[in-house]
C-alpha cells in the first residue's frame, strides 16, 4: 500500500458533520476530476472509499437517482474503475446550481471551508512521498483554472508552493516538510501528522549530526594541512638564516610550532599566554619572512622537501597554504 493510499484511507474515514463542508470537499473533487456537465454528473476513479463517499453524499442529501458501476482497466495494469452515474432528472438543475455557487465561497476565510477544499483536492489529485524518502507533496491537476487556484491559496496560506505544467497536466507541489505537515493537520489526518513528524525529527537530527561531524572533521583537516605548511617554513628559515634571526616573539611561537605540528592556533595561543589573533599575526610575520628567504635562497631543494614530506608522513595531507584567518577554534 502506496503511502498516499494510507493518507488517503484516514481522509475517508474521518466523518464530517458539518453539511456545507462535506458539500464542498465532494463538489471539489468532481471540479478537479471535471465530472460535472450540464446534463449529467460522472465521475470515474480508481478509489472505492471516494466512489462510496461521492455516493453516500448523494444519497444523504438529495433525490437523485444515482447509478454505480465498475470496470477493468489493463492500462499501465489491471485496475478496477469506479463510476459514479447521475443523469440529467428532476431537481438536477437545483443540484447542479447550488454546487456551482460553492465555487465563489472564500475558503481563505473560513477554516472549515479552506479543510474541506483542500481534503476534496488531495482526494482527487493528491500525491504524497513517505518521509522516509523525500519531502514531496504534489497535486497533478487537468485544468489551468483549478491548479492557480490551488496554488494562490496556498500562497495565501503561506505555504511555499510551486506550480508548473508536467505530463500535460498542472502540477502544484510542495517540498517542504513544515507546510506538508499543515496541510496534513489542516485536512485532519492527524495520525499520518503524527507519523509524519516523529520521521521528520529522527530524520534531521541524524542529518544535523552528519553535517556536524562533516565540519568537524573539515575543520581539523584543514588545520593540520595549515600546521604542517607552518612547519615547512619555519625548518625552511632555520636551513637558510636560522632561527636566531627571527624576533623573540616570532621564535617563541616557532618553536612552539616545531613541537607541537598538531595543535591548533588556540592551543598554541594557551601555551604561550596571547590571544587566538595574536598568534595568526605571528604566523604571518613568519611567512613573511619565509617569502624573503626564497627570494633571497630559491625554493627548497628536493632533498630538503622529500626529508620533510618523509618526517611528515603521518599527517599525509596535500592542502595549499591556508589564510590563517579561516582557522576555526
Amino acid at each position: 500500500m502506496s503511502y498516499t493510499h494510507i493518507v488517503k484511507d484516514e481522509l475517508l474515514h474521518t466523518e464530517i458533520k458539518n453539511k456545507k463542508e462535506i458539500e464542498l470537499e465532494i463538489y471539489t473533487i468532481l471540479k478537479v476530476k471535471n465530472a460535472i456537465f450540464n446534463d449529467k454528473i460522472e465521475l470515474k476513479v480508481e478509489n472505492i472509499g471516494i466512489a462510496k463517499r461521492v455516493y453516500t453524499f448523494f444519497k444523504n442529501y438529495s433525490n437523485l437517482k444515482i447509478f454505480i458501476k465498475y470496470s477493468t482497466s489493463k492500462s499501465f495494469g489491471e485496475h478496477k474503475v469506479y463510476t459514479i452515474f447521475i443523469p440529467y432528472q428532476k431537481e438536477f438543475v437545483k443540484v447542479r446550481t447550488e454546487f456551482l455557487k460553492l465555487e465563489k465561497e472564500k475558503v481563505t476565510r473560513d477554516d472549515n471551508l479552506y479543510s474541506a477544499y483542500l481534503r476534496g483536492i488531495f482526494l482527487a489529485a493528491g500525491y504524497i512521498k513517505s518521509p522516509d524518502k523525500e519531502y514531496s507533496m504534489d497535486f497533478f491537476i487537468e485544468t489551468e483554472e483549478s491548479a492557480k487556484k490551488l496554488h494562490d491559496i496556498l500562497i495565501q496560506h503561506g505555504k511555499r508552493a510551486f506550480i508548473t505544467v508536467k505530463k500535460n497536466k498542472h502540477l502544484v507541489y510542495l517540498r517542504n516538510s513544515e507546510d506538508i505537515m499543515d496541510v496534513l493537520v489542516t485536512v485532519k489526518a492527524m495520525k499520518t501528522f503524527f507519523d509524519y513528524e516523529d520521521v521528520t525529527v529522527v530524520k534531521d537530527l541524524k542529518n544535523k549530526t552528519i553535517r556536524s561531524m562533516n565540519w568537524e572533521l573539515a575543520n581539523e583537516t584543514k588545520a593540520i594541512g595549515t600546521a604542517q605548511k607552518q612547519v615547512k617554513m619555519i625548518r625552511y628559515i632555520e636551513r637558510t638564516v636560522g632561527l636566531e634571526e627571527l624576533t623573540k616573539v616570532l621564535k617563541e611561537v616557532a618553536e612552539v610550532r616545531l613541537q607541537n605540528p598538531e595543535l591548533s592556533l588556540v592551543e598554541i595561543a594557551e601555551i604561550i599566554g596571547i590571544t587566538k589573533s595574536g598568534v595568526r599575526n605571528r604566523f604571518r610575520r613568519i611567512e613573511a619572512v619565509y617569502e624573503q628567504c626564497v627570494d633571497d635562497y630559491g625554493k627548497e631543494s628536493s632533498e630538503f622537501m622529500d626529508e620533510l614530506d618523509e618526517y611528515y608522513d603521518d599527517y599525509d595531507f596535500d592542502s595549499e597554504y591556508v589564510d590563517d584567518s579561516e582557522d576555526e577554534e
